[in-house]
């Protein structure tokens, strides 16, 4: 059907009519059958004279049958409303123009330009074309595509005539703009593959855009699609919607280094703000909102040059528990919706730091939590302490960070635990006693997929030399450690920081002879962070999945070092905070999304059910409100992946797809485990910001060459109607006159096949 398409307007009507041809000659065969012949004596010289006539006879009975078989023929290409191309009168190559329209609907449309969008002068250019070439004389059909999602037809095939613009218009009028950005190349390749499937006389492509250089310039995959519709012998028109790119302003990423605070407690956040325009912006400035509601001050910005951008840091305390909105708004300009950004942040009355001692007296675990927590009004931390068997996956999952403090050997559900949680944006903090077992930090803790150990872990060594015994602990020799530029050292790489040499070690465990010290060399992505003096490291650093795990060689308490008394002291209570800030659960990819890409979620199926809701972002300022913000949908259970090994084996995974997410704000997704708990999960999605450039795009790339000879860039008072003059023309007359001559012609030759018998006078 859709090849017949090509050629009628009517497609549906001609195979069921084309069958009803049989009709005459099935009543040819039965007038054959109806008469009975009987011979007497007085016909045989009358049938003699009637042999000379018969040849005649056939010939005007075939004719006639013929004319009548014509008839109905055209009788049906007139209610199919064939089209025939007249410049060629074949139909060869279909006999209709198709005009595929390429809407651009992305973010950038929304810039303000007079007294309406970019996109709104789109619409009422596209309104033109349609109603011109509805007007028109020539057949053509028409399909229209989004550029921010081109799988997504607005229309698809439809007759170009009045009827159609009568019915589609309110619709048109009412079409949204979205804020995603432009698919071009992909647009253009969807557009190629409509027409080429469809044979068309005269393909014709329309690009309504506002001409932007990110999404048409230095794109080599749009060159290629728009060389590959000439292939296809198809026009492609540029309308260009708009006139003069504006200066802009816009904030590129609003992020922070945790998405988790504490009630009371300052948290960071920054916001990098570029000025997309070409002169310098100055005098800006910007409001915070929590909840929706302004903050007192305002974020003030430096002036930006064009095309450059800064990040500016703000503070901010929040004064109840539970998740909030933090919002950063600019003032509006060109574009105003890429000036607000968003993030979700989690506030608890505290945050939690997990310390795990199995010593005796923990006096390692109370000097590490003293420094911690000394003032949790200030520092917004609570030191839980707590002994390797005691320990339960909840209070893993609920901490910040961990720190493991004379551990011998843990059980091997243990380690599982850690790795998954390290793997998962987790960290964690190594400081072996001297109960260590060597060689299950050593096998155990360095097995592929949940390595918790960087190193091979020697003997126990001294500032007085080579000991498996501990010295005694007055007046032992010391040995001062070396500092790399590393964030948890800050305050001892500070310039003039008197804290360095503060610091000494007695006590430190070495690496195994065999392993290298030197890390480049090794190539392993373990970092080396402290050396002593003699050139032992004793501190490093290495990543599992998304988290990271910092491991020290020497104790954290006195009987190691000096570190945790005067005058260290200071150095060591400013480095622990650091340590925390440093190793919290980073911000997760998904929490830094834009509408440029897939929304999905992804959580292990044994700890969560299928059942999920999903409660969509409210209508922002001046927008229209949404009917529709809460969904009830089912999580899909993914295929554990054939390339995890038995010793790093994970549960499944479920997987949640939410195709609704097509729109800026904050998104809350709860899930439910098994026992009926809920887990609250909410995600910001932004703009996407490679939307904010609108610099106007260079023509000549685009149509010079003769493999893009069949480009236009044409500006919107320019753009032509959308009609058939040049393709495909309905026969309706011409079919007409001829069935006026045939019906003639077999009403003579019936006549003259019939019996009309003399009057005698």
């Amino acid at each position: 059907m859709s090849a017949l398409s090509q050629f009628f307007l009517n497609p549906a009507f001609f195979l069921p009519g084309a069958a009803l041809v049989l009709l005459p000659i099935l009543i040819h065969i039965l007038s054959r059958l109806r008469y009975r012949t009987v011979r007497f004596a007085a016909m045989e010289f009358l049938l003699a004279s009637e042999e000379l006539n018969r040849r005649r006879l056939i010939l005007e009975q075939l004719l006639q049958l013929l004319l009548r078989i014509l008839a109905v023929l055209l009788f049906v290409l007139l209610i199919a409303r064939l089209l025939l191309d007249p410049g060629r009168l074949l139909m060869l190559r279909g006999a209709s123009a198709h005009h595929v329209v390429l809407l651009d609907d992305s973010l950038s449309m929304r810039d303000q330009e007079g007294d309406q969008t970019l996109f709104q002068s789109a619409l009422v250019t596209l309104e033109t074309m349609l109603v011109e070439g509805s007007r028109e004389g020539g057949a053509a059909r028409v399909t229209i595509l989004g550029l921010s999602d081109p799988q997504r037809p607005i229309v698809s095939d439809r007759i170009l005539d009045g009827a159609f613009v009568q019915e589609f218009m309110p619709r048109l009028r009412n079409q949204p703009c979205s804020w995603r950005p432009a698919l071009l190349a992909e647009s253009l390749q969807a557009a190629r593959d409509i027409l080429a499937a469809d044979g068309s006389v005269a393909p014709q492509v329309h690009v309504l855009s506002d001409f932007r250089a990110v999404d048409f310039n230095n794109r080599p995959e749009v060159l290629t699609a728009l060389e590959a519709l000439g292939t296809i012998k198809a026009g492609v028109d540029i309308v260009r919607i708009g006139r003069e790119a504006r200066p802009n302003i816009g904030i590129r990423l609003l992020a922070a280094d945790t998405l988790g605070a504490a009630r009371g407690v300052p948290w960071r956040m920054s916001a990098t703000i570029r000025n997309y325009g070409s002169t310098q912006a100055a005098g800006l400035r910007a409001v915070v909102l929590v909840d929706g509601v302004s903050q007192p001050g305002r974020m003030l910005i430096p002036d930006i040059e064009p095309g450059m951008e800064i990040v500016v840091p703000h503070d901010i305390s929040f004064d109840t528990e539970g998740r909030h909105q933090v919002e950063v708004r600019l003032e509006p300009d060109a574009l105003p919706e890429d000036n607000r950004r968003l993030l979700a942040v989690d506030v608890a009355e505290r945050r939690t730091v997990l310390i795990v001692d199995d010593e005796g007296a923990q006096e390692d675990a109370g000097f590490v939590a003293a420094a911690l927590a000394a003032d949790p009004a200030l520092t917004g931390l609570n030191a839980t302490i707590r002994t390797s068997q005691t320990l339960t996956a909840a209070e893993l999952q609920n901490s910040d960070c961990i720190y493991l403090l004379n551990i011998r050997e843990l059980a091997a559900d243990v380690v599982l635990l850690l790795a998954d949680y390290v793997r998962g944006g987790g960290g964690l903090v190594w400081f072996p006693g001297e109960q260590a077992s060597v060689q299950w930090y050593t096998d155990s803790l360095r097995k592929p997929g949940q390595q918790l150990f960087p190193i091979p872990l020697g003997v126990l060594q001294s500032a007085a030399g080579p000991t498996a015994e501990l010295l005694a602990p007055e007046q032992p020799p010391f040995v001062t450690p070396v500092f790399e530029t590393h964030p948890i050292f800050a305050v001892y790489n500070a310039p003039d920081s008197p804290f360095p040499e503060t610091v000494q070690i007695s006590r430190w465990f070495q690496p195994a002879t065999d392993w290298k010290l030197d890390d480049t060399e090794r190539g392993d992505g373990v970092r080396t962070l402290m050396r002593l003096r003699s050139g032992d490291p004793v501190a490093f650093e290495h990543a599992l999945g998304r988290g990271r795990i910092l491991t020290f060689l020497t104790g954290a308490g006195r009987r190691w070092s000096n570190w945790p008394a005067a005058p260290a002291a200071p150095g060591y209570v400013v480095m622990h905070l650091l340590v925390h800030q440093y190793l919290q659960r980073p911000v997760p990819d998904i929490e830094l999304r834009e509408l440029a890409e897939p929304f999905e979620l992804r959580w292990p199926s044994g700890e969560w059910t299928d059942a999920v809701e999903v409660y969509l972002p409210e209508a922002g300022p001046g927008e229209e409100p949404i009917a529709e913000t809460f969904l009830r949908l089912r999580a899909l259970p993914q295929e554990q992946t054939a390339q995890q090994t038995t010793s790093d084996s994970r549960p499944g995974e479920l997987l949640l797809n939410l195709p609704q997410a097509r729109r800026p704000g904050l998104y809350r997704i709860r899930r439910f485990r098994p026992d009926g708990a809920v887990g609250d999960l909410s995600v910001a999605l932004n703009v996407p910001a490679v939307e904010s450039a609108l610099a106007l795009a260079d023509a000549a790339p685009l149509t010079t060459g003769t493999e893009r000879s069949h480009v236009r860039v044409i500006s919107g008072d320019d753009a032509m109607a959308l009609g058939g003059s040049g393709a495909g023309r309905e026969l309706r007359w011409v079919l007409l006159g001829l069935l006026a001559a045939v019906l003639i012609g077999e009403q003579l030759i019936s006549l003259r096949l019939s019996y009309h018998p003399e009057v005698a006078r």
